[in-house]
């Protein structure tokens, strides 16, 4: 899931960054981006995991969908994200594109919750929106995986992913608590569980424009 290695500079640039902020690389002390990614993938998979945790009761209890074809399209939109990351990875390394694909890619998937309130009962529309998260997910992940290794030195790197990775799975922990806890309080209205997802993946892509600096705004 993650790089393993960087093309930031190991010398000066990084000296630069010990001698700021009262030499905070020395102290170990994750850059302020790397929190900021880390931030924007907690309400992120705040607002995906509501989703994933209702849809097999949307799909099957509401829609009249079988296990078995609610299975199908899992797989199915799951293997779209693996293709994607691919070319997700490849244009946000063409001119340095990190941080405006994985913008792309997170608004990509916060607008397709308002594709879930608007397909209605369509399982077409509902198909397309879901493919269309899918789709988000895969072309973010390289752009943001980048962006967090040109943030930080060489010997940091396993802090940094590890910070991110603890506030990424906290987004996943209380997406699906979320979305129980909203469908008890209005009855199973599903509709309720698709507007708050789309609030917090709007959230995740407003901190990703205001705290998340491009590549070229890297020390």
């Amino acid at each position: 899931m993650y790089l393993a290695t960087t093309d930031a500079p190991t010398g000066a640039p990084t000296d630069a960054v010990a001698g700021r902020g009262g030499s905070a690389a020395r102290r170990g002390r994750v850059a302020g981006p790397v929190l900021a990614l880390g931030a924007v993938s907690l309400v992120t998979d705040i607002s995906s995991e509501m989703v994933t945790a209702v849809l097999p009761l949307y799909f099957v209890l509401q829609l009249g969908l079988s296990p078995l074809q609610f299975g199908f399209l899992d797989g199915l939109y799951n293997a779209v994200t693996a293709l994607v990351r691919l070319a997700g990875g490849r244009a946000a390394d063409r001119g340095g594109r990190h941080k405006l694909v994985a913008g792309s890619g997170y608004a990509l998937s916060a607008l397709s919750r308002i594709g879930l309130l608007l397909a209605g009962g369509a399982t077409a529309g509902i198909g397309a929106a879901l493919a269309a998260d899918r789709i988000g997910k895969g072309v973010r992940t390289a752009p943001r995986d980048a962006l967090i290794s040109l943030s930080s030195p060489p010997e940091h790197l396993g802090r940094a992913f590890g910070v991110h990775r603890a506030m990424d799975t906290t987004g996943a922990l209380l997406g699906p608590l979320a979305a129980f806890a909203l469908l008890w309080a209005t009855a199973d209205a599903y509709d309720a569980v698709f507007v708050v997802s789309f609030c917090c993946g709007l959230l995740g892509v407003l901190l990703l424009i205001a705290f998340v600096p491009g590549r070229d705004a890297l020390p």
